[in-house]
């Protein structure tokens, strides 16, 4: 049970930690002027570009297996950013998508106040935490011991998906400028730590009683805890420093390869799983591990990757 919890919860982890690097590293910026159109060209339209292209093939593919109207229509709205998609994976993308335009705002409103920036982020970021992360987390608990609560606290109906990329970014921004003081070597391993604890002790408690563990994208503390904590470890630890030039260079490289990884690997998925028939268990198994999907999606954008227009607009590889 707590294997599970553990190694479950942890990879729950993976799109907090990619916002709260992406405020770290945009949020400071200035995008006024020329440069606001150089974030828009270079950064959102390339972005938007592969959304729809992997879309429209995930369409096609949908089609080739199941020709009927409802296929178009689902695969339409999902191109329009209608709905949820019919992908479960594109809600990543739609999410990016609405976030990447606030970038260039909250770099503004921070700009704006100058000195007083980071009191004013401060102020917002305990704010969002309370209500955004908190007070959702109280309130699972309640229900899982037996509870019966579908009140939520809503801040005004600022929640979802949308709410909490915002939140995440500023994490970033506060592990940047060290706002909660968390940088210092005696406060972020041992913050690290206990957010697992309570990342895993819940995770448990909650598998336990419900037979289920969280959604990725609910408001819940011990995910943003942990996913603060380790970002605010892995950029201020010196252990990379020590790391060989081989083992950066092949991180490197696979890094470049992640955005195309996530978008090929459902459909290979899909594929491999329609052409393996269902009685052939120990091929299914060796084949739809996640290792394999990974290897066989890596392959995929190795080969994409060499026709330059797909290495540009499908793999987001400058």
């Amino acid at each position: 049970m707590f294997a599970s919890a553990a190694i479950g919860s942890l990879s729950k982890i993976g799109v907090p930690l990619f916002l709260i690097i992406t405020g770290y590293l945009m949020l400071d910026r200035d995008y006024s002027g020329p440069k606001l159109k150089r974030f828009l060209q270079h950064n959102y339209l390339p972005l938007l570009v592969s959304f729809e292209a992997w879309a429209c093939i995930a369409m096609i593919a949908k089609l080739a297996a199941d020709p009927s109207v409802s296929s178009i229509v689902e695969g339409l709205r999902t191109m329009l950013l209608i709905g949820d998609p019919f992908m479960i994976h594109f809600w990543y993308m739609q999410m990016l998508l609405g976030i990447y335009l606030f970038i260039p705002i909250l770099a503004s409103f921070i700009r704006s106040f100058e000195q007083n920036a980071d009191k004013y982020i401060r102020m917002i970021i305990v704010v969002g935490v309370v209500f955004t992360f908190v007070f959702p987390t109280i309130q699972m608990i309640y229900n899982w011991l037996g509870g019966n609560s579908d009140y939520e606290m809503t801040l005004g109906g600022f929640t979802g998906r949308g709410a909490l990329g915002i939140l995440y970014m500023l994490l970033g921004y506060a592990i940047k400028k060290d706002l909660f003081n968390s940088g210092k070597h005696t406060v972020h391993i041992p913050l690290a730590l206990l957010s697992l604890v309570l990342l895993w002790g819940l995770s448990s408690m909650e598998l336990s009683l419900t037979k289920e563990l969280f959604l990725v994208t609910a408001g819940f503390f011990p995910i943003a805890l942990a996913a603060f904590a380790f970002a605010n470890w892995m950029i201020h630890t010196s252990v990379w420093h020590h790391c060989p030039v081989s083992f950066a260079r092949a991180l490197q490289c696979l890094a470049g390869y992640a955005f195309g990884i996530y978008m090929v690997h459902p459909l290979v998925h899909e594929v491999l799983s329609k052409l393996i028939p269902q009685g052939a268990h120990s091929v299914r198994i060796i084949s739809l591990n996640p290792i394999t999907i990974f290897l066989i999606s890596l392959c995929c954008c190795i080969l994409l990757a060499r026709i330059k227009p797909f290495r540009k607009w499908l793999l987001l590889r400058k």
